[in-house]
């Protein structure tokens, strides 16, 4: 088999630097929308005993027990002591060599010791799963709603893993494997960096980011049971609309400004007391982490009373599926027609929905 291609060692430099530089900005945001935090803390801790290596094998030889929980550590450690890692393209362009690394023993190997699990990690992924269905999906979900977003989830968690985790491993892998201390750290450096300005942008969104996960259970849960639902948004939106300050004129926004509890946006998204109080109510019916999916808006007031017109709490399906809402014009009278829904109402709450500001 002839030697693979490689660039000249400072133009493969860049290269990963470059990939370090965006990577793991990306990935954070992956893993708010993802639950990948597993393969993360696993492949760290390969990584980890990969960079101790004699010291790790010598614990596990002692010892049973670290030698259960070190184990897949153990085969990457071996694995790459006996093979290099492969040229940084052939790791960037991983998923698109699907067919070869499922057909040649060696890349399978590898693929495996970033996706394989051993039987404790297997006995762990079976556990986090059904505490999951525990927790978020009965009773008014089922077994059967649960294993299609499971499945989603193992397959996403796999995409994020040879998209992002495995350029990024090897290339720690391969710098300690050749002594290059000075590129290895300026690579950490700028993935620390990296996350950091992705963690602090998440930290800045108006809202937490709702995995995929979970807003696919708001949907399901609302569909199950659409009475429910709707005396849960009904609930919701009679305690936001007591919250938001109500006066007439100009003592309106005095009365706004006086509130800092309360923000009001210019596009109509209403946080503060009102909307933390009107999740607090949605969980009669939702999980905690599916009333996060829910947001306010309300109608500019009108010019000459100052009063409160309409009040939205809604959840911005996106996509192909439509969102969901319900609508107050007047302490307990609520609609469900976007007829009478103000002009522009449904595009606002769709730009007002967006979890990350520019």
């Amino acid at each position: 088999m002839p030697a693979p291609f490689r660039f000249p060692p400072t133009l493969d430099f860049l290269l990963r630097a470059a990939f370090f530089a965006a990577a793991p900005r990306a990935l954070v945001i992956a893993a708010a929308l993802y639950p990948v935090t597993g393969a993360i803390v696993q492949i760290a801790l390969a990584l980890g005993v990969f960079v101790v290596g004699e010291a790790a094998r010598q614990l596990a030889a002692r010892s049973k027990l670290a030698n259960l929980f070190l184990g897949s550590q153990l085969q990457f450690e071996a694995f790459y002591r006996a093979h290099p890692p492969r040229p940084f393209l052939y790791y960037l362009f991983y998923p698109l060599l699907f067919p070869y690394w499922l057909t040649n023993k060696e890349a399978r190997a590898e693929f495996l010791l970033f996706k394989g699990y051993t039987l404790a990690s297997f006995a762990f992924l079976l556990a986090s799963l059904g505490v999951g269905y525990l927790r978020s999906f009965p009773p008014e979900l089922t077994m059967r709603d649960f294993l299609p977003i499971a499945a989603k989830t193992f397959l996403a968690e796999t995409v994020v893993v040879l998209m992002f985790l495995m350029p990024i491993v090897t290339s720690v892998v391969h710098y300690h494997s050749t002594r290059a201390p000075k590129r290895l750290g300026f690579l950490l450096a700028a993935g620390i960096l990296s996350s950091g300005l992705a963690i602090a942008r998440l930290e800045k969104a108006r809202d937490p980011i709702v995995s995929l996960a979970t807003r696919e259970r708001v949907r399901l849960r609302t569909a199950v049971d659409k009475k429910k639902a709707y005396d849960a948004l009904a609930r919701g939106l009679g305690v936001a609309w007591k919250e938001i300050p109500k006066a007439d004129g100009a003592s309106a926004q005095r009365a706004a400004r006086s509130a800092p509890e309360t923000d009001i946006d210019t596009d109509g998204k209403v946080e503060g007391a009102p909307l933390d109080d009107a999740r607090v109510t949605l969980e009669r019916f939702y999980k905690v982490d599916e009333t996060f999916a829910f947001d306010l808006w309300r109608e500019r007031e009108n010019v000459k009373t100052g009063k409160l017109q309409t009040l939205v709490v809604y959840f911005e399906a996106r996509g192909k599926d439509p969102p969901i809402w319900l609508a107050m014009d007047a302490p307990g009278a609520t609609f469900s027609v976007a007829k009478k829904l103000p002009r522009g109402a449904l595009l606002a709450m769709k730009t007002a929905a967006d979890g990350l500001d520019e």
